[in-house]
């Protein structure tokens, strides 16, 4: 007789989230019979339909709505109460799964990890790089790191530092021109355009005294990673409106030119999002903190509110 193991109950809220048998089985790097046979005997051990299939798409019946409701808090149980034992563990392990613009990467991917990974090394961490908005039904992770937070009831959205995003350009391509006086006059300019996962394309800001101002640019030049975009500034494509953290370097080297002084900078929150569990996970919050401390990704705040 078939007996319903927490891999089914994992199998099952897969399949729900995935919308897929076949990806469900590519995600878990089974073969796809398998993961149909695992359903039809569990389907075949409880006597009802969980999944009704066609050619063109999956659902759920409606006890397998019933019955996913209890395998997500089933699991979710489960990863609480593990949580739970590995944080009162003498030493941090485990395995720590976090995403961020590539960015932030590319800023922490040399300090801060290899302080981490020497610090903790029973930690199995992985470090993926995305390039769009936090969403909640594809978060495969235990934190992301994003200049949006997540407004999701199910999530925590954490400031993790403040940094200024200010106009930058190189010092060839500001030879050529006559300088601007104010933002206003930016649109007449060459622009490298940098689309930002929490503002409308084409908008940039700039802060006039306590009053944030929305500029509306265009460009023919426009990119969704920044460090293309810092690259084309660089070599003196035009201005572009960027982080600080991505510039200070060049800015020592003199490769760079803030605008206006730094006059126009516009601050803003970076953001740590994190499932909402009743036990927090320690190797996360390790790294939110030395993320912080480091002072890499802008101003730390140690005592942000949480969302």
């Amino acid at each position: 007789m078939h007996q319903i193991s927490l891999d089914d109950i994992r199998l099952v809220n897969l399949i729900a989230k995935v919308g897929s048998f076949a990806r469900a089985a590519d995600a878990n790097d089974l073969p796809r019979p398998s993961v149909t046979r695992r359903i039809k005997q569990l389907e075949s051990y409880l006597g009802v339909t969980l999944f009704q299939r066609s050619t063109r798409q999956l659902s759920l019946t409606s006890e397998g709505e019933v019955f996913l409701q209890h395998c997500q808090t089933i699991e979710m149980e489960w990863q609480q109460a593990t949580e739970r034992m590995k944080s009162t563990s003498s030493e941090p392990c485990g395995k720590l799964r976090v995403s961020a613009l590539g960015l932030f990467n590319r800023t922490i991917a040399g300090p801060i990890l290899s302080q981490f990974v020497r610090l903790y090394p029973k930690i199995d961490l992985e470090l993926t790089s995305t390039w769009s908005a936090p969403d909640a039904s594809k978060f495969d992770f235990d934190l992301m790191f994003n200049t949006k937070p997540l407004d999701d009831k199910s999530f925590i959205s954490e400031v993790l530092t403040i940094t200024n995003r200010d106009f930058y350009a190189s010092p060839d391509y500001l030879a050529k021109i006559k300088s601007p006086e104010s933002p206003i006059e930016l649109r007449e300019l060459e622009l490298v355009i940098l689309n930002y996962t929490d503002l409308e394309n084409g908008h940039w800001l700039w802060q006039d005294n306590d009053t944030i101002q929305s500029l509306t640019v265009q460009s023919h030049l426009k990119l969704d990673e920044a460090e293309a975009a810092l690259q084309m500034t660089l070599l003196g494509h035009g201005i572009c409106w960027l982080p600080d953290f991505v510039c200070e370097e060049h800015l020592k080297e003199q490769k760079l030119v803030r605008m206006f002084d730094g006059k126009y900078a516009t601050p803003g929150p970076l953001w740590a999002i994190y499932p909402r569990t009743p036990y927090e996970n320690q190797r996360m919050r390790l790294f939110i903190e030395m993320a912080k401390s480091s002072g890499l990704l802008g101003k730390p705040v140690m005592d942000a509110a949480r969302s």
